[in-house]
């Protein structure tokens, strides 16, 4: 029979072991839960912060950061994360001052790999002999090899775009509207919307006659996507599985209308690997299953 302690004080009860790690318990499942509705299969999510010192970058997918090559650091912002320990518990975890690390390579930004943020639980003590009911956390700032990066107990905040210089940031993280790279991507939707405008009647749908023999309603269809995608980016607090989403429906939506500008917004996010979570935008369609 499955059963779940919580815990309930009462007046003379007694405080045993199960019951202390009923209240330590809490968090953990809280935090279990709420990434399982925000990012299911999720192990860890940058919460605000966290950001890649540099300048965002015009070329690969979203929130691409290019770092000063001059630098021997990588700097990293204040910011807040769900973290998950090897010892599999989730912990939320906030940092008020800048992290550093070397790159790994005299090529600075040019290397080949991912930096990641990993949580070390150490036990805490009150002397040689005594261990106290608490846990210390410390995060550690380093790199690791692509195909390390999705263990669960590391946070990947940025991957190398293979150029040398380009760094996409945008893994796992929330953004709000406000965020640098949310106005850019509603800049690049600005410019997907005059590609709609200006399209001339073509494409497989056009030549279809899907949508009938009305090139207006094709661009207005096109349009309305696209102010949709808007909305919602502009609206609410997003994950990089919400955004990835949000272009993958924008992506079908324009594929079956005005392809030109289907084609563009793949072109926006990149391509391969390279565009890490983004490049599922697509894919079922790419694929012949849509």
């Amino acid at each position: 029979m499955s059963y779940l302690n919580v815990f309930r004080p009462v007046e003379g009860a007694v405080l045993d072991l199960e019951s202390l790690q009923a209240v330590a318990d809490a968090s953990d499942r809280l935090l279990e839960t709420w990434l399982g509705v925000t990012w299911p299969g999720a192990s860890s999510i940058v919460l605000e912060g966290f950001e890649v010192r540099g300048d965002l970058s015009q070329n690969g997918p979203p929130g691409t950061v290019r770092p000063d090559s001059k630098s021997e650091n990588v700097i990293v912002s204040p910011g807040s994360a769900v973290l998950t320990g090897r010892n599999g518990r989730r912990y939320l975890f906030r940092v008020d001052e800048e992290l550093a690390a070397p790159w790994p390579t005299a090529a600075g930004p040019g290397v080949d790999g991912v930096l990641v943020l990993l949580p070390k639980v150490e036990v805490a003590s009150l002397g040689d002999s005594v261990r106290a009911a608490r846990e210390r956390i410390v995060t550690v700032l380093g790199f690791v090899r692509p195909d390390q990066a999705d263990a669960a107990f590391l946070l990947p905040l940025a991957s190398s775009l293979g150029n040398g210089r380009d760094w996409a940031t945008d893994l796992r993280r929330t953004w709000q509207p406000d965020h640098p790279a949310i106005k850019t991507i509603v800049k690049r939707f600005e410019d997907l919307e005059r590609t709609v405008w200006r399209a001339e009647p073509e494409g497989s749908v056009w030549d279809r006659q899907v949508l009938g023999r009305n090139w207006v309603r094709y661009q207005t269809v096109a349009a309305s996507a696209l102010q949709s995608a808007k909305l919602s980016l502009l609206t609410r607090a997003s994950t990089t599985l919400d955004r990835v989403r949000t272009l993958d429906a924008l992506f079908e939506a324009l594929h079956g209308s005005v392809e030109r500008a289907a084609t563009e917004l793949l072109q926006m996010v990149g391509a391969g690997d390279a565009a890490g979570p983004y490049r599922k935008v697509g894919e079922r369609i790419l694929r012949g299953n849509g």
